[in-house]
């Protein structure tokens, strides 16, 4: 019995951190080398791009994109082997970023979640 008590705490103790590191989440990624700014069409939000690139010769850049809705940060956007942003807004509540068109209240993309992510690359 006391062996399966050792087994299930490793299990835990190993398991739970690389679960976490897996299943990142948008608001718990690294802030990045600011690149730039895109202010909305009535000036009321601002998105701003933010390229990730720590991991040295192992793992690509990623780019991040927040908005900053003047009381509150909102990361929208995370996608991984990008090193370059180009941001459009289509109105004052739609933005496109590098082809993947969001609504900045409701939508986000992060590629992890992003089943056809690999097809979607270097568009």
């Amino acid at each position: 019995m006391k062996k399966w008590v050792i087994v299930i705490v490793i299990i835990f103790i190993i398991g739970i951190p690389i679960y976490d590191f897996l299943n990142v989440e948008l608001d718990e990624l690294s802030v990045g080398k600011f690149l730039s700014e895109y202010p909305s069409p009535n000036n009321d939000y601002t998105a701003k791009a933010y390229l990730i690139d720590e991991g040295g010769a192992t793992v690509r850049a990623a780019i991040r994109v927040e908005i900053d809705f003047e009381n509150e940060i909102k990361t929208i956007y995370w996608n991984y082997d990008e090193s370059t942003v180009n941001i459009k807004w289509l109105d004052d509540e739609t933005i496109e970023i590098n082809n993947h068109k969001l609504n900045i209240f409701y939508d986000t993309y992060h590629w992890k979640k992003d089943s056809n992510w690999e097809g979607n690359r270097n568009n």
